[in-house]
């Protein structure tokens, strides 16, 4: 029996970054033991040249690229009667990232997203596993800090506030779209109080509908987000270049895939609980952050 082509999503823009995206993605559609195809949303600054590009890259028959016009009105369409997430919809990359993935395709009950900064290099299977993701939802596991929005004394106080999960990075994100909690999403999104960061406001909100379901991340050394301090480890398969570190980066890969045997068993992808995180903890989280950002102590 042929296995069933699953369909994985992603952003891209078109600029002097796209061939680092078109590599990230290359080296997930080589190293993943499951048959994908990629669906990729733009911005809109993908040019005529661009897109040709990604074409002689993976070839028509394994990549999608949705009108971005379309795309938008068709997720306005699907989120009408909630004002707040059109509102970010139509005023933020981030509403693209989340929103359009999961009503591009309307007869998969499973949306997957990546990032396009994740790099692969070696072999690997499981991580689109749909029953691990059925009932909830599947991140990355952001050990180093809970990158959200919000200011500690948020999660403090008797009146309705908001939720959160122990850190997770939302550059991979495959979600059951029934385990959505859209009424506590709207209610976030409507809270501007809680959006001290604009650009971390919907990984809050992830945060928060992760802990409304039965979400996992995959394990933190399979997959590493690299901060100076990260670690590449025998298990891990792949990394989450992070804009701010990755030039530094780059190098200390191709030195760690010179070590890697040819030829190799697939990595299975394993994946752990979200663990719910309180007001005390996450003001710790928030001071080591403030170390690393402001005097550079990792």
């Amino acid at each position: 029996m042929v296995a069933k082509i699953k369909l994985v999503q992603s952003l891209i823009g078109g600029g002097k970054q796209l061939p680092f995206y078109l590599r990230c993605l290359a080296s997930m559609t080589k190293h993943c033991q499951e048959r994908i195809s990629l669906l990729l949303h733009t911005d809109g600054t993908l040019n005529e040249k661009d897109i040709e590009t990604i074409s002689t890259n993976f070839g028509s028959q394994f990549v999608e690229i949705p009108d971005p016009t379309s795309a938008r009105e068709n997720s306005l369409d699907q989120l009408t009667g909630r004002p707040n997430c059109q509102r970010l919809r139509k005023d933020s990359l981030w509403g693209i990232e989340f929103f359009d993935p999961l009503f591009s395709k309307p007869e998969d009950s499973i949306s997957r997203y990546i990032d396009a900064d994740i790099l692969f290099f070696r072999p690997f299977s499981n991580l689109f596993n749909d029953s691990v993701t059925e009932g909830g939802a599947v991140f990355l596991r952001d050990k180093q800090w809970d990158a959200y929005s919000l200011r500690p004394w948020h999660l403090a106080g008797r009146k309705k506030k908001p939720e959160i999960v122990s850190g997770i990075t939302t550059a991979l994100v495959c979600w059951d779209k029934q385990s959505l909690d859209w009424d506590y999403l709207e209610w976030f999104l409507g809270k501007v109080r809680f959006h001290a960061i604009p650009e971390w406001v919907l990984p809050t909100a992830q945060a928060g509908l992760a802990n409304r379901c039965k979400a996992k991340t995959v394990l933190h050394r399979q997959i590493p987000n690299l901060y100076p301090n990260a670690k590449l480890a025998e298990e891990t398969f792949g990394a989450h270049l992070l804009g701010s570190y990755r030039e530094q980066w780059k190098s200390k890969i191709e030195t760690h895939k010179k070590g890697i045997p040819t030829k190799l068993s697939p990595t299975e992808a394993n994946f752990e609980p979200c663990k719910p995180r309180g007001a005390f903890a996450y003001t710790i989280n928030q001071t080591k952050r403030w170390l690393n950002t402001r005097l550079n102590l990792w």
